[in-house]
Formats: C-alpha cells, sequence, structure tokens
C-alpha cells in the first residue's frame, strides 16, 4: 500500500507491505522492517525499525496527528495514494481554509479551559485540559493565530472528534 505522510512542509511517499507476518515500511527507497505497539495504559508508541528502539506520543487533531518523541514535536498527515492522485489532478488544496478547529481526539472530560474567545496564542500554547482515561492532556495550538470560539467549558463531557476551540 502506498501513502503520502507531510511532516511540516515536507511531503513523503511511504509504502507498506506484509512479508511473511514481518512488516516492512520504504520511506524514500529505504526499507525498513518495522513494529508498531501502544504501550499499555499510556498515550505513547513504541516503533522498531530495523532492531531500533523509538518511543513517542501521537494525538490526533483535525488535520492529521501531532507526533512528540526524542526527535521533537511535529505535525503529521497521511493521505492514500488515491487520495493524494485526485488532489493533485483537481488542483484542491490540501486542508480547508478558515479557522481551524481544536477536537477532541478522544473522549474525555474537560478539566480545565486555558483561553477565552479572542486570546492571541502561539503554535503549542495550551488551549485546555482533557481527562481520558484517567490522564490529563494538555490540548495545544497546531499554529499561531485568535481564539475565535471556544466551544467547551469545565467539567463538560466531550466525544471524540467535538469541537473544543477554533482558532483563525
Amino acid at each position: 500500500m502506498r501513502y503520502y505522510a507531510r511532516i511540516g512542509e515536507r511531503e513523503v511517499e511511504c509504502r507498506l507491505e506484509a512479508v511473511h507476518g514481518a512488516v516492512f515500511v520504504t520511506v524514500e527507497g529505504r526499507r525498513f522492517q518495522a513494529d508498531l505497539q501502544r504501550v499499555p495504559h499510556s498515550d505513547s508508541f513504541s516503533l522498531l525499525l530495523d532492531g531500533r528502539s523509538y518511543e513517542f506520543t501521537l494525538h490526533e487533531n483535525e488535520i492529521g496527528f501531532e507526533l512528540s518523541g526524542g526527535a521533537g514535536r511535529f505535525q503529521v498527515s497521511v493521505e492514500a495514494a488515491r487520495s493524494h492522485a485526485a488532489r493533485l489532478a483537481t488542483g484542491a488544496a490540501r486542508g480547508a481554509s478558515g479557522p481551524k478547529r481544536i477536537t477532541a481526539a478522544m473522549p474525555g472530560i474537560v478539566r480545565e479551559v486555558l483561553v477565552a474567545e479572542g486570546a492571541a496564542v502561539q503554535k503549542g500554547a495550551p488551549l485546555l485540559i482533557l481527562e481520558a482515561m484517567k490522564m490529563q492532556n494538555e490540548i495545544r495550538a497546531d499554529r499561531d493565530g485568535t481564539v475565535c470560539a471556544v466551544h467547551a467549558a469545565a467539567g463538560q463531557t466531550v466525544e471524540k472528534g467535538a469541537n473544543l476551540v477554533e482558532i483563525e
């Protein structure tokens, strides 16, 4: 299977294949044997690439995922090869314009709202605290901007995908 991953402004082609129960990932012509496991009771994952171990956290947001690990924090989005080809053929832009919705990556309880409508925020600034599975997760801005709407309140229960904050 072929995918295109965007990491920040960089786009790379990735191929996944299974051979005799093993998974191989090819990125920019380099092939790696891969094994990905979720660390129990956490938001962390353990990835083995050709025997080297990497640990990272992954949080889903509206435009993809925020990946944090030893190399830093990155915004990552993945697109199937078919969708990628269709987008290129139609000239469609990747992502939507207008206010950016920050949504809940999982169901939980909003413990604290840290911003108000009209507040200027920088990429990475904490917006609110969402408790899920007895863990408190800091939801952060994925870009610089101004908070144009806050849809969550402290104590509110939210479902996965619920709109929490909008930034323009």
